[in-house]
């Protein structure tokens, strides 16, 4: 097995030479964008949105960061020997359900057939 290498190469940048017409390009863009109103973005501070305050105000209500008490443990269950397992039947593939007397043995072999 053989894998393909691809050459992405580098991308070059060139760098534009310093002539009269480039000079005179960017006067020209310089004076548009004036024009337009653009020219001093980046030296105003305020421009864009304002970050809101989010410091906790006693308007706001209370979150639940407290510790409260634990109720215990549960109550473990215990067998009290009502039902018997018989023995474990398969409904469908591998759905194992437990048989704990003669009659659902019985529904599980009919829903299987029917």
């Amino acid at each position: 097995m053989s894998f393909i290498v691809m050459g992405l190469g580098k991308r070059i940048k060139k760098k534009l030479a310093r002539t009269k017409r480039l000079a005179k390009a960017r006067e020209q863009h310089r004076k548009w964008l004036k024009s337009q109103g653009l020219d001093n973005i980046k030296k105003d501070k305020n421009f864009g949105y304002d970050i809101p305050d989010y410091t906790p105000k006693r308007k706001m209500p209370r979150t639940s960061d407290k510790i409260v008490k634990v109720s215990g443990r549960a109550e473990q269950q215990h067998y009290s020997g009502e039902r018997k397992l018989i023995g474990i039947g398969m409904l469908h593939k591998s759905n194992l359900v437990p048989v704990f007397d003669q009659q659902d043995a019985i529904d599980i072999s009919k829903m299987r057939r029917n």
